[in-house]
């Protein structure tokens, strides 16, 4: 059963502290920043960008964002050097000498096209639905739509992937359907390889940290039983061992990573000149 973070802070920075590296791993939507009015709204507020640009700069961290959103969008609003970034829900993976795109999904690209294509020509008559082709998956968001009409979203988008002529997967999040290729590739997937890379780099005992809150971290928190796991909104059942409550928590436990690395690499680099000397 999942315990809000803020009780175990002594376990949880005993293992950060003592980890020899850790793969720090964020949600962007809804974790890093506030769900907004549109996609496009959705922007880091300065403080945010603070931490993760510290963050970013320790040698004993590397920091990973995740996103249903695609690659480019995604690094597009973050920007920063050294930092993996993993889109359309770990179909995509790409970060200092690395390059990843799910081979199933993306032979599937044109049958993704043609579903958006239909999915759009059916929406036209209802407005305030947005459809979002993403390359590798997409996205039907209905957050301007009054409760009322939720339904008919849902019924429509069934029936349209009831006629597909290829499987998709179907998932659900906050006032979005996200339709993805039925491959055997998920967000628990993608920190598995990253975890394999970053072992082949002579990080082989790295701890993951992952903090999200969308359905599709799920898969993430379940490959992780050997990290630390977090949701980000705390309601509903859940594989991450702990909780949060949103974006302000969030930035307040990233602060405290900084500092414990902070204070533990400074501790090093005092031991290795005293050593010296």
């Amino acid at each position: 059963m999942s315990q809000p973070l803020f009780d175990m802070m002594h376990q949880v920075g005993e293992r950060i502290a003592l980890a020899p590296h850790r793969l720090l791993c964020v949600s962007y939507d809804g974790t890093l920043t506030r769900f907004a009015a549109s996609p496009e709204g959705a922007a880091l507020s300065p403080q945010m960008d603070r931490v993760l640009q510290s963050l970013a700069g320790h040698e004993g961290v590397t920091l990973a964002i995740f996103s249903g959103r695609d690659r480019n969008d995604l690094q597009s609003r973050i920007n920063l050097p050294g930092v993996i970034y993993v889109g359309n829900h770990g179909l995509e993976i790409s970060g200092p000498g690395q390059l990843f795109v799910e081979p199933g999904a993306a032979a599937r690209t044109e049958a993704l096209q043609a579903l958006a294509t239909r999915l759009t020509t059916q929406f036209e008559a209802i407005e305030g639905v947005v459809v979002d082709f993403k390359g590798l998956t997409i996205s039907v968001h209905y957050r301007h739509l009054p409760p009322e009409r939720w339904e008919d979203v849902r019924r429509i988008v069934h029936a349209t992937l009831a006629g597909a002529s290829y499987p998709f997967v179907l998932t659900t999040g906050e006032k979005v359907f996200e339709i993805r290729p039925r491959v055997e590739w998920n967000k628990g997937s993608a920190v598995t390889w990253i975890l394999e890379q970053l072992s082949q780099q002579d990080k082989p005992d790295t701890l993951p940290i992952y903090v999200g809150d969308d359905p599709t971290d799920e898969d993430a928190f379940a490959a992780l039983p050997q990290g630390i796991t977090v949701k980000a909104r705390g309601a509903g059942e859940t594989a991450a061992q702990y909780t949060l409550e949103g974006p302000a928590e969030v930035r307040k436990f990233l602060e405290w990573i900084e500092e414990l690395v902070r204070h533990e690499e400074n501790v090093h680099h005092e031991g290795m000149a005293a050593a010296g000397s």
